[in-house]
């Protein structure tokens, strides 16, 4: 396990963020701090990664790796081996590589994630994690 150190002191809002993705019925805000990315998820309700994010991603299923916190609404999560989960308001989450994951419900998802966030919404990422 590597450690990771704070080198400097930074702040910065999510409401104006370094960079903001719009992709199919979602929004991605993201902010880097000292040499971490974090995003605030909106997920509209009817979003689904299979439908609107797997043809810009281009892999069969969501190859990130997700760890955040849940501010509102819900996200069922499917893995490629079958196993089912819900994220509801105030869960935290760590989610592997392939699954794929939808909004349940009329309530937009939303959460922020400290993990993986750099290439959320950017085209054929294929699941890498690269800051650009």
């Amino acid at each position: 396990m590597t450690a990771n150190f704070i080198r400097s002191l930074a702040v910065k809002s999510l409401d104006i963020p370094d960079k903001k993705r719009c992709p199919d019925k979602a929004e991605f805000d993201l902010v880097t701090v000292d040499d971490y990315s974090v995003a605030r998820l909106i997920l509209a309700p009817g979003w689904r990664w299979s439908e609107s994010a797997k043809p810009t991603e281009m892999t069969d299923f969501c190859e990130h790796n997700h760890l955040g916190y849940c501010v509102s609404g819900s996200l069922e999560i499917q893995t490629s081996d079958g196993v089912r989960s819900t994220i509801h308001a105030h869960d935290t989450y760590a989610l592997p590589p392939g699954h794929d994951e939808w909004v349940v419900g009329s309530e937009p998802f939303v959460a922020i994630e400290f993990l993986g966030t750099a290439s959320f919404g950017r085209p054929r990422s294929r699941g890498l994690h690269a800051l650009i």
